[in-house]
């Protein structure tokens, strides 16, 4: 592949990825690869960045991730945002849930946790 090719691949890709189908195959594929709990919080962003990058988005390094658990949105590209909630279980590991979405669905996540948080 010449490289010319390659970078008309990569930016197709990119674009692809505001695709709804796309989305939703990624989130698939986040599902299947968290399912699994990681023996750290900075293993399980290393495969959550070995997946986005995958599809052409792009996560910042993380530095100063908090031990017992976060959560965090992370602009992927201009479009839609990584949300990504960890939390350090009982037997010491890290399970994670993550999601790509736009601002949209970031807001409505964001206020069906509030609400879950008034039940309580």
């Amino acid at each position: 592949m010449r490289f010319k090719q390659y970078v008309t691949e990569m930016e197709s890709i990119t674009l692809a990825m505001d695709s709804e189908d796309l989305v939703d195959i990624i989130n698939q594929q986040l599902e299947a690869e968290l399912s699994q709990n990681f023996s750290s919080s900075e293993s399980g962003f290393e495969k959550l960045r070995e997946i986005v990058s995958s599809y052409g988005g792009e996560m910042p390094p993380l530095i100063d991730l908090d031990s017992e658990g976060d959560e965090i949105a992370i602009d992927v590209n201009e479009d839609l945002v990584l949300y990504v909630i960890y939390s350090l279980t009982d037997a010491g590991d890290y399970e994670f849930y993550a999601e790509i979405t736009d601002e949209d669905g970031l807001e409505e996540i964001m206020s069906e946790e509030d609400d879950e948080e008034e039940k309580d």
